[in-house]
């Protein structure tokens, strides 16, 4: 009997563990070679690796012991239940591949939801048989604890903050949002920790201590849905506490929960009333919670975002579209009026509605049963005291608020079932003993059990992560434009790399580099080989039978994509801009076509269309289509530079010349796409001007003068061209031979 003690503690320990998979990113720097998409993909597989070893551990623990076998409650049927339906929509999904294994970006897909099902029921069942909640919440206390003691050392500039976060700390996340999830989990499971200790003064102090980081990294993350969550549960346990919190022993805690629900309301209204102030305006954090108004741009984009959603369930109401098939619906859908939002939303940004999307009304229904049912069993718990329920409701209540204007990344779900694990653990009821499944197995059976469980864990772990891990680390290899090379001194410098290489190692990438192979990250590399195809077969540098075989792997693959993924706008788009790029212009006009009526009111597609036109020469099938993208939305930057464009094209400079006298007060737009058309159509003038707007914007920029240089060049004014050389030679003094090699062949007339 001795092998079950190591058992249990190999499954608490494994449990434990899974609140450090948050520190785990993908860069080379860890255990994890540099992958795609790094604070995704690594966690992820970190996380499904976990749970698969957890599960074999935990077959051949609750075979021998009854007491750690799953025990009946609303919340494990909820499950069961969710589980199962969310199955059949993957089943009858749009795309059942990609709902099934999902992408490298989300990591997502029903493959997650059975590791979280395999989380929620070994959590369910060994940490409340151990009666080890107490200590897996200090664990995960300490673990963000940690992410606090990192979000400081960002706040101060000893650690970098991703680019995609800009000001707001994420730590390694990567992104601002989920670590402000993160941290609203574990202020709630601080504070219940703090009632739970309150008689150990050093407990106090240490909790306390861990509660003061994990604010000031929300604070900081300047999320708004997390930090009005957080608030709005406070309120809700405040209230819960004011109400049932009966007795002489509750008493003084009443009247803190009474005071503290009129100090917000005092907060609340002051903020109110200084919200237009310099003093809040200054503070990002501030200024952000300040900015929210039904006429927000983000708010109306949300609410834009959710009647696209609607549409879409009212097309499929009982299964939807499939776990990561929202895009369809987004395409489908789309308002000229997100033109300013990003293009190709994969969620509504709203976890309620992803579910109704993803799998229906039973999916929708069984999600808010999760918070129903979690909050009616911590309401019946005789083992939690009046402030510890009302902190768990506050915390289901703040992560119900702030899902409905995000969706989940991996540790929110994570957290979310480990609080449904927690509420299944103080309800759920054993089974009685005369059942037969509730009696204890053999240790023959275990030892007959152990090597078919240990085969199936390392066969079906290798097989479900293995080849995703290699596509997502060879894919990051297949990008790389330079090779590491000596520089004969020690050091290592890049140099070019042949895309032919490229080119063979996409094709690598594509096929299956480790056994048996999965389709995960197919969808990312394909988009990735369609760009470098389509920058390649462009290129002067690039030999015509390198040329050749990107074009032919990049068609393949983005139609083999197609076949799996139809009426995909996105996909459609990628290869209808690949075929322009290639000069296949019938091509790339019948593909764009596809992808308008898949999308038929996206500007983004019909700008493709126009400009795809007018590479082919053909100005007069050009300038309706921009012409209808200018008029879905006039307000449009792009939509109006486009329009006008075609129009130069067409050789009415007229009423070119009005459309951008209209928009923008001028004709000299500093625009990379008009200063083309100016230089493609020898108005030399309004390019030169624009140059002369860039150098008094940028004077100290050599690449500012070598811009106007050419134009000068193209003009004819020779003595022009020099003289702006000779600036950007004396800017940039590395550049002075090369650019004296360039004056000496306008001087000898030998440039052309």
């Amino acid at each position: 009997m001795a092998y079950t003690r190591y058992l249990r503690w190999a499954l608490l320990l494994g449990l434990a563990l899974v609140f450090f998979v948050p520190f785990i990113v993908a860069d080379g720097t860890t255990l994890f070679p540099d992958m795609f998409f790094p604070f995704i993909t690594g966690k992820n597989f970190a996380f499904r690796i976990l749970i698969e070893l957890l599960l074999g551990v935990y077959v051949l623990l609750a075979v021998r012991e009854p007491k750690y076998r799953p025990h009946a409650s609303n919340l494990l049927w909820t499950a069961v239940a969710f589980v199962a339906w969310v199955g059949v929509a993957t089943i009858f999904s749009v795309d059942p591949i990609k709902s099934f294994w999902s992408n490298f970006e989300r990591m997502e897909g029903y493959i997650t939801v059975l590791h979280l099902f395999a989380y929620f029921v070994i959590a369910g069942a060994v940490v409340t048989a151990e009666r080890w909640w107490e200590r897996l919440f200090q664990v995960s206390i300490f673990s963000s604890a940690v992410m606090g003691s990192y979000a400081v050392l960002q706040l101060a500039g000893k650690l970098p903050i991703s680019s995609q976060s800009g000001t707001r700390v994420d730590t390694t996340f990567g992104n601002a949002t989920y670590l402000a999830v993160f941290m609203l989990f574990n202020i709630f499971i601080t504070l219940f920790m703090l009632v739970r200790q309150r008689r150990s003064a050093v407990a106090q102090a240490l909790l306390g201590v861990a509660l003061v980081l994990q604010v000031v990294t929300l604070y900081y993350t300047q999320t708004r849905g997390a930090l009005l969550g957080v608030l709005g549960g406070l309120i809700i346990a405040a209230l819960y506490i004011a109400l049932r919190g009966a007795g002489r022993e509750w008493r003084s805690l009443r009247q803190v929960a009474v005071g503290g629900l009129l100090l917000i309301g005092v907060l609340i209204g002051g903020f109110l009333a200084v919200r237009n102030t310099s003093l809040v305006q200054h503070s990002p954090t501030l200024a952000r919670l300040a900015s929210i108004s039904v006429t927000d741009r983000t708010t109306t984009s949300r609410f834009q975002i959710w009647g696209m959603a609607y549409q879409g369930f009212k097309e499929k109401p009982v299964v939807g579209w499939g776990q990561e098939n929202f895009n369809f619906v987004f395409n489908k859908y789309y308002t000229p009026a997100m033109y300013d939002q990003e293009q190709w939303f994969d969620r509504a940004h709203n976890q309620f509605i992803d579910w109704l999307i993803a799998a229906g009304l039973p999916a929708f229904l069984l999600y808010v049963s999760f918070f129903a049912f979690a909050a009616w069993a911590i309401i019946r718990a005789d083992a939690l005291e009046v402030p510890e329920q009302a902190l768990f409701l506050g915390l289901l209540a703040a992560y119900a608020f702030n899902n409905l204007f995000v969706f989940d990344d991996l540790m929110s779900s994570v957290y979310f079932f480990t609080v449904l694990a927690f509420a299944h653990g103080v309800s759920s009821k054993k089974l009685p003993g005369k059942l037969f499944l509730s009696r204890p197995g053999s240790d023959q059976l275990v030892a007959i059990l152990a090597p078919v469980v240990v085969v199936a864990v390392v066969v079906g772990g290798w097989a479900l992560n293995a080849p995703g891990i290699a596509r997502a680390e060879n894919l990051i290899g297949a990008l790389m434009t330079q090779t590491p090379v000596s520089n004969g001194s020690g050091g290592v410098v890049g140099a070019p790399k042949d895309p032919k290489i490229n080119v063979a190692q996409f094709a690598a990438v594509l096929g299956s580099p480790v056994w048996p192979g999965t389709p995960l990250g197919t969808q990312e590399t394909t988009e990735q080989l369609l760009q470098f195809a389509s920058s390649a077969v462009g290129s002067s540098s690039v030999d015509p039978s390198t040329k050749q075989s990107a074009f032919v792997l990049a068609q393949g693959a983005a139609q083999s994509l197609l076949a799996q993924r139809q009426h995909d706008a996105r996909l459609e788009l990628f290869l209808g801009a690949f075929y322009d790029a290639a000069g296949q212009f019938t091509q790339a006009q019948n593909t764009i076509k596809q992808a308008l009526s898949d999308s038929p009111k996206k500007q983004q597609i019909m700008f493709e269309e126009g400009v795809s036109y007018l590479n082919a020469g053909d100005t007069k099938d050009a300038l309706p289509v921009l012409q209808h993208a200018f008029a879905e939305a006039p307000q449009y930057r792009d939509a109006r530079i486009l329009y006008a464009a075609g129009l130069y094209y067409a050789g009415d400079s007229t009423d070119a010349d009005a459309l951008l006298q209209q928009g923008f007060g001028t004709t000299t737009v500093d625009d990379a796409r008009l200063l083309q058309v100016y230089t493609s159509t020898k108005q030399y003038g309004r390019a030169i001007a624009i140059w002369q707007l860039r150098i008094q914007n940028d004077s100290t920029n050599p690449q500012m003068h070598v811009g106007l240089a050419s134009v000068y060049f193209a003009a004819g004014n020779k003595q022009g061209a020099i003289s702006e050389l000779q600036r950007a030679a004396q800017l940039s003094p590395t550049l002075a031979t090369q650019i004296q090699g360039i004056i000496t062949q306008i001087q000898n007339g030998t440039l052309k």
